[in-house]
């Protein structure tokens, strides 16, 4: 069983065997736009999570998080990383001794980051902004090769200290076990002056919940490693009885590896004092995602809800579990409730049920904000949880949507499984970033993907598609809005989504009919 989603990607697959046959390249016309050289300039947190290859046909998962410097000008200046492989362990503070990155015109680019005199890693980037982007493993060397999908925001300067991490903070923690088993942690915690004095969880370890009051815990500077606080933000906590390796962006958000005990990656995000303190404060619609594994593998969900004091209204939902797929429809459902926690400020349940299923839909999310947050699929059957999966929850704003307000240029990404083959049904990992622009509700662009079997990154394929609003773009009317994708290159792929907008920027998306392939992602409009 695997664990997928954006930031949190699992297996890949073999390109010639997912796409058609032909001899010729084809190659996407000269990139244009905004972004160069200088647009990538700055002090840069990363996270990418996925798999680290050990023989041609062994992968096990596998996590980056850690900081690079870039001078704007095509050179990578300095650095450290932690990564993390279950079975063997933590590799602490990895000095980045230098590097180099390209940026074209439409935000797409490549990081190659050295750590050393002869070793280096290589990813492939969009730029969402000057301060963020999205980015791919595809590492493929004579010391390693591996995979995953991941994020870098660029850092407040330097120096960093232990008490610009203060206040209540909401985290998503996902990966695995200490016994490589699916784990989704999820939570939030209050910290002041190095200690973290409060804080409430829910974990869901290989599929069996728990929830409950954290011990207290720490924030400190690495005392084997005192400079990489100051110098790019890196330090050392206990959260929950569990050691973990951090980065802080900003006071703002802290990007967290474990240490010990697994392999959990991902990021706490302050939470503001607007978030809503009684159901009857809650009046909004909300797109999510989660992704993570199923008692038959990978597995998505993505969908909405409209919530109206306690009660819910509008709910739909897709579900890709290991290439079976449901959707389920307002009119299909009963008992839906949303409820909040009165001693845990922004926890709360959003619960309800499909009269198509036997096993009613439960999820706990934590609020960071009053329009966004963390989630958790706990959902129950015969005590025993369904899925190990989370991801996000916003606020859709700006509908309906239309021509008219999708459009211009997004910056995308999505991961997770494919099947290829059918000589070895075998699930492998599939990473893809790209940039495309919008316009009559047309996709054109570019992209990369780098896969498991044959550990070749696949640049520039173009990239073409369509995206097809449903009824008020909100589905609080029954209708999906969908997405497809082509990939061409020296072949090609078409990949068909659901796609849930939070608003005209931004846009949660899961695949569907294909049922060799179980990918999630997001589609971010280039600020």
């Amino acid at each position: 069983m695997k664990r997928l989603l954006f930031s949190l990607a699992t297996a890949a697959a073999l390109w010639t065997a997912a796409c058609g046959s032909g001899n010729s390249v084809v190659n996407p016309p000269p990139p244009t736009g905004k972004y160069s050289l200088a647009s990538l300039s700055g002090t840069y947190a990363f996270v990418t999570n996925g798999e680290v290859i050990t023989s041609a046909t062994v992968a096990t998962p596998f996590a980056r998080v850690g900081s690079f410097m870039a001078d704007g000008k095509g050179g990578i200046t300095g650095g450290v990383e932690d990564v993390n492989e279950p079975t063997v362990g933590v590799t602490p503070a990895i000095s980045i001794t230098g590097g180099s990155y390209a940026v074209n015109a439409d935000g797409r680019g490549t990081l190659t980051l050295n750590l050393g005199a002869t070793s280096a890693i290589d990813f492939g980037i969009v730029l969402t902004s000057t301060s963020d982007g999205l980015m791919i493993d595809e590492t493929s060397n004579s010391n390693q090769a591996s995979t995953g999908s991941g994020n870098f925001i660029r850092q407040a300067a330097a120096p960093f200290a232990v008490s610009d991490v203060a206040g209540p903070y909401v985290f998503d923690f996902a990966g695995f076990d200490v016994n490589n088993n699916p784990e989704s942690f999820v939570g939030e915690f209050t910290a002041s002056s190095g200690v973290i004095t409060t804080g409430f969880f829910d974990d869901n370890d290989n599929f069996t919940p728990s929830s409950g009051a954290m011990a207290p815990g720490t924030i400190a500077q690495d005392s084997l490693n005192p400079s990489t606080l100051s110098n790019f933000g890196r330090g050392v906590a206990t959260i929950a009885g569990q050691d973990f390796v951090f980065y802080i962006v900003d006071s703002n958000r802290v990007r967290f590896l474990s240490t010990t005990r697994g392999m959990l990656a991902g990021d706490a995000v302050a939470q503001s004092n607007n978030i809503p303190t009684a159901v009857s404060n809650i009046n909004s619609s909300f797109a999510f995602i989660v992704a993570g594994s199923s008692a038959k593998g990978g597995v998505t969900r993505v969908g909405r809800f409209s919530a109206n004091g306690s009660s819910v209204s509008g709910v739909l939902l897709d579900t890709n579990d290991s290439g079976s797929f449901h959707q389920t429809n307002a009119n299909n459902i009963s008992a839906a409730t949303i409820s909040l926690d009165p001693v845990n400020p922004g926890r709360g349940t959003v619960t309800f049920t499909d009269s198509t299923l036997s096993v009613p839909f439960t999820f706990v999310f934590y609020l960071s904000s009053a329009t966004s947050g963390v989630i958790q699929g706990i959902s129950q059957s015969s005590g025993v949880a369904t899925d190990v999966a989370d991801g996000s929850l916003a606020a859709q704003t700006g509908g309906p949507f239309s021509a008219s307000n999708i459009t211009g240029t997004y910056a995308f990404n999505w991961s997770g499984l494919s099947v290829q083959g059918s000589s070895f049904k075998v699930q492998d990992e599939e990473d893809v970033v790209g940039q495309a622009t919008v316009s009559n509700l047309s996709l054109t662009g570019a992209a990369d993907s780098f896969q498991f079997q044959n550990l070749v990154s696949i640049p520039d394929a173009v990239a073409s598609g369509s995206i097809m609003p449903g009824g008020n773009g909100t589905g609080s009317d029954g209708q999906r809005n969908t997405m497809s994708v082509r990939l061409t290159k020296s072949s090609s792929i078409t990949v068909n989504f659901v796609v849930y907008f939070v608003n005209p920027q931004l846009a949660f998306f899961a695949n569907n009919q294909d049922q060799n392939r179980i990918v999630a992602g997001v589609l971010k409009a280039q600020q």
